[in-house]
């Protein structure tokens, strides 16, 4: 009796399998995040898993203005700081392959290696993903100096904490949003995170310029637009979380064995840089153990490859004084 035949198929078949998505949000607050505590190391601070980081940047102190000059004016209290702890997650994912796997079967041990890797990335990288954006819409203001007027750029909703601009006015939603950020005293580059209607809406606008019949591309000055799948809110036609650039970012980290790379008799510590592109750099872990892998298509005398990618991240914004119901991050949707 013949088996049957065994064919590999071409590696297009297999981009619906291991298909993801670019990883917007990482890309954006990872550059964000570089530089954010500039003069030190990130390495050199958190040299454990387990140590806190607290972090530190000046107040605003409120001073009442006086009308008049006095030879004995006197200093009512003295400029503060305000302290930022970082809290980092770890996320990680699991992978491997055995020594005699690839003797029975038409795929390779290094191909079956590399998918299973790739799998452990996506599911690490989707995590990160989701995170970024329950982050947002966590931490968003929770107050709006355009509240009660302005009402041509629409109306703060003060129970869900977004400020909602009219269908009619779609296309000029990202001028309101420029104007609404300068009442609240923006008046700078903007990092605008949008869901895939919003990245319509400016991909659709952005297109009429200048040698249209309406210009409205003149909007998008002093604005990064990123879309993802991920920021929704299933109330409204588009949404958008708006902060000034710079002021909300992601730090990332490997503990300090993977970046310099150890062996030792039965692990290994080493690195790697995210091969989906995001940016993340990975901390790679690795051990062998006996096994039986006879019924996954292998040898009853086998050795497991034992692998984890792990990266630790933390998302941090500036910090206001004034409160924690007050942030950097606004919430924008557009009407129905």
């Amino acid at each position: 009796m013949l088996v049957n035949a065994q064919a590999k198929l071409a590696k297009m078949l297999e981009m619906p399998e291991f298909k993801h998505e670019p990883y917007n949000l990482i890309k954006l607050m990872l550059s964000r995040g570089v530089g954010m505590i500039p003069g030190a190391s990130l390495d050199s601070l958190l040299t454990s898993d387990s140590r806190t980081v607290d972090t530190f940047v000046f107040a605003l102190r409120s001073i009442a203005a006086g009308s008049a000059r006095a030879h004995d004016h006197t200093l009512a209290a003295f400029g503060d700081t305000q302290k930022v702890t970082l809290s980092f997650s770890i996320v990680s994912g699991n992978y491997g392959v055995s020594l005699k796997m690839g003797g029975l079967n038409i795929m390779s041990q290094a191909e079956m290696l590399a998918h299973d890797l790739k799998s452990a990335l996506i599911s690490i990288d989707n995590t990160i993903e989701i995170a970024i954006a329950a982050y947002l819409s966590t931490n968003k203001t929770q107050h709006n100096t355009a509240d009660g007027s302005f009402a041509r750029f629409g109306e703060w909703d003060g129970v869900g904490f977004r400020w909602i601009i009219p269908a009619s006015a779609e296309s000029w939603v990202f001028q309101y949003i420029q104007e609404v950020m300068s009442i609240n005293d923006y008046d700078m580059a903007l990092d605008i995170v949008t869901d895939n209607v919003g990245g319509a809406v400016a991909a659709q606008l952005a297109a009429q310029g200048s040698a249209n019949a309406t210009n409205m591309g003149w909007q998008f000055n002093n604005m990064n637009i990123v879309k993802s799948r991920r920021v929704a809110d299933t109330d409204y036609q588009a949404t958008f979380y708006v902060m000034p650039a710079g002021t909300v970012g992601l730090l990332n980290r490997i503990p300090g064995e993977n970046r310099a790379g150890w062996t030792g008799k039965n692990y290994d510590y080493s690195n790697m840089n995210d091969e989906l592109g995001s940016g993340l750099i990975n901390a790679v872990h690795y051990y062998e153990t006996g096994a039986d892998n006879s019924g996954v298509g292998a040898e009853t005398q086998d050795v497991t490859f034992e692998y984890e990618n792990s990266t630790d991240y933390a998302m941090l914004k500036a910090p206001l004084s004034v409160g924690g119901t007050y942030s950097p991050i606004f919430k924008f949707v557009l009407g129905n």
